[in-house]
């Protein structure tokens, strides 16, 4: 990680955090105890104390320069960004940044707006930044952007971010956007999927073996046709017991289909591939909340909840680092990044006359090492 040490001068601190969090979900608290039981405090000397944790934590969130400066060094380059947002929920009264809101269980908390980008060929975040809760997308999205400096980005929203408003902001602000849009919106035009011609579709295409028919309407809408997924809803929806056939009926020519509004000025097969890499953004999102717990905070105060969310940045890098590795050497199918966390903090040091040796590997953890090339003799 030579974009930390680069950046801050306490990068060993704040790279020994990122990966506790991301081994054990550790709280503060717990950060001393595991570095003390660790071969970390053999080779780094550091101070891990809970309350002087959180003065290094606001230390570092104080110089934003330097945290613009570690996040520009994964936004260089001509690679694409991706821009989407999500909610952090405070619980603390002191994040002036924080606004009551809802979250996915409908629970009423304080949270912050969180806004991404993410590298699309890369598979790996780039930038972030925090910004107080009740602020409009369009505007935190455009600052963000700005403040990145990155040139090509763009939004790939969620179904529920279109509206006019929104789309307005959008415009006026020059953002490029892809934009999905719901079934029943009467911005789609199902007329040519119900004339059943496929000569009537402006062209088709092949994504991961499978058939994707489009069409291009006016204004800058694309209704795709997925016919392997049209068969997996009509499955779904007829295997079950009692079926509404006359709901089925209504929402027939709807199966199968994706639509969109874009402005980028790219071909309907590369929107497409771009529409499905938010799969990876949605991710890193997953990891954020549900691998690192990083979607609460307990922090006291809006620079150490900066900090921390530092720290948990730096995990989630490491999080893709690791499946990134295993995309490559094509282990996907078979491990995932905490199976291979799991395996390697199955192997320890142990001293022996004054001497740091590697214990037993057991045989399992060993046999992966080999598939990644780790060489552990």
């Amino acid at each position: 990680m030579d974009a930390i040490k680069d950046s801050f001068d306490d990068w060993r601190t704040i790279l020994v955090m990122a990966l506790f969090r991301l081994m054990y979900t550790s709280p503060l608290k717990n950060m001393e105890f595991y570095y003390e039981t660790s071969y970390i405090s053999q080779e780094f000397s550091l101070d891990l104390n809970p309350r002087r944790i959180g003065e290094f934590l606001r230390k570092i969130s104080m110089n934003r320069p330097a945290i613009k400066g570690f996040l520009r060094k994964f936004v260089s380059g001509s690679e694409r960004q991706i821009v989407d947002l999500t909610h952090v929920f405070s619980l603390s009264e002191n994040v002036i940044s924080s606004t009551i809101g809802y979250n996915g269980d409908h629970e009423c908390l304080p949270q912050i707006r969180l806004v991404l980008l993410f590298g699309a060929k890369k598979h790996k975040p780039s930038y972030y930044r925090f910004v107080v809760g009740s602020i409009k997308d369009v505007s935190t999205i455009r600052h963000t952007i700005e403040e990145s400096g990155m040139t090509d980005a763009f939004l790939i929203g969620g179904k529920g971010f279109y509206s006019e408003e929104n789309l307005k902001e959008l415009e006026s602000s020059n953002i490029r956007y892809i934009l999905p849009l719901r079934r029943n919106s009467l911005l789609i035009d199902y007329s040519v999927i119900k004339a059943g011609d496929r000569s009537k579709f402006t062209g088709h295409f092949l994504f991961e073996g499978r058939v994707i028919w489009y069409y291009r309407e006016e204004g800058g809408i694309i209704l795709y046709l997925d016919e392997s997924l049209k068969t997996e809803e009509e499955r779904d929806f007829l295997g079950g017991e009692k079926p509404d056939l006359n709901a089925f009926f209504e929402r027939q020519y709807q199966q199968g289909t994706i639509a969109v509004k874009t402005n980028l000025p790219y071909s309907e097969e590369k929107i497409y591939g771009l529409l499905k890499n938010r799969v990876d953004v949605e991710q890193a999102f997953d990891v954020l909340k549900n691998v690192l717990n990083a979607d609460r905070s307990y922090m006291r105060d809006n620079y150490q909840l900066e900090g921390w969310f530092l720290i948990n940045f730096v995990a989630l890098l490491l999080y893709c680092r690791v499946y990134n590795t295993l995309l490559e050497k094509g282990m996907l199918n078979n491990y995932s990044p905490r199976d291979v966390l799991l395996h390697l903090s199955r192997v320890f040091k142990m001293e022996i006359n004054g001497r740091w040796v590697t214990s037993e590997i057991p045989r399992k953890s060993r046999l992966l090492m080999e598939k990644l090339g780790i060489n552990y003799v």
